[in-house]
């Protein structure tokens, strides 16, 4: 028998999704059937189509040719082999730029592959592996959402980790306003410093290239694909969902937020979602009114119980 403390202790420690599973199971199942439908479909025509369009790597062939430099900002948003993010970024990927394009592109893959695995493990199979499927688009594209979801999941511990969406999707950084929320103004500060540092240091071996970003940005400021007065309107509707997700100390609305403060809102945009089951384990289970950071309980977050 299980008395009434250890059930509170027990319920304290399960995750939102489990709790919302054992409240309508269901859904919950409805659910689960709809990813394992989802999930093959979304794998296979990706991979289809990027062999049919012969681009498998869109977005990882113009981070490979960036890491080569030099860098040039030449290309709008959507062309090919268009380099959009901070100088920093291209110089970080340099060394690995040095492979051959093939080499490069199967390194990518693997690494995105791993993290997205590191993810998505808190989660029962039976989910973990249809949603890996689901983001098999983003893994054969080879842009940065599964690298920028782990971002937001460290970054609720080291605050310095969201220097790497600011240095490149710039808005996706959204998650910085959880601290200034809470009040925790040493670990905002932490995560600006850690993106100043960065870029001054980068500057001062790039200058021209810095100078040359800054100008893309601004000639292309209402260049997104819903216009400048949407693109706008979904930052602040990101930003005031993640100082919700802060006032409430439910971490994982900091996943949602970034989907809609992204610059892109596509397909795989979808992927940054893959930070919610760690983003859950983000906080002191029991105590939501606490500092975020990486829940160290022995818990395994399941969805269905």
């Amino acid at each position: 028998m299980i008395n009434s403390d250890e059930e509170n202790i027990t319920d304290a420690l399960v995750s939102p999704r489990t709790a919302f599973a054992r409240k309508f199971p269901l859904l919950t199942k409805a659910a689960l059937v709809l990813v394992w439908l989802a999930g093959p479909y979304f794998a296979t025509h990706g991979i289809y189509f990027a062999m049919l369009n012969s681009n498998p790597g869109f977005d990882a062939h113009a981070y490979w040719l960036a890491g080569q430099g030099p860098l040039l900002y030449d290309k709008p948003a959507g062309a090919i082999d268009a380099y959009l993010y901070s100088p920093a970024f291209a110089t970080a990927i340099r060394p690995l730029a040095m492979l051959d394009w093939p080499f490069f592109f199967a390194v990518w893959v693997c690494l995105e592959s791993a993290v997205l695995v590191w993810l998505l493990k808190p989660l029962q199979l039976k989910w973990a592996i249809p949603l890996f499927l689901l983001s098999v688009p983003e893994l054969v594209n080879g842009n940065i959402f599964i690298l920028l979801a782990a971002s937001a999941v460290i970054g609720t511990k080291m605050p310095a980790a969201w220097a790497f969406p600011v240095l490149t999707k710039i808005t996706s950084g959204v998650g910085l306003i959880c601290f200034a929320v809470r009040g925790e103004w040493r670990r905002l500060g932490q995560g600006i410093s850690a993106c100043l540092v960065i870029a001054g240091v980068s500057y001062l071996f790039n200058p021209s290239e810095w100078q040359a970003w800054f100008t893309f940005l601004i000639e292309h400021r209402d260049a997104t694909q819903d216009g400048g007065l949407s693109f706008l309107l979904r930052c602040l509707l990101g930003a005031g969902i993640a100082a919700v997700g802060a006032r409430k100390g439910w971490p994982w609305l900091i996943a949602p937020a970034m989907v809609l403060a992204s610059p892109v809102l596509l397909l795989p945009t979808l992927t940054l979602l893959t930070a919610i089951p760690r983003l859950t384990m983000a906080v002191e289970p029991g105590r939501p009114g606490s500092s975020f950071g990486m829940n160290h309980h022995p818990v395994r977050t399941t969805l269905g119980g």
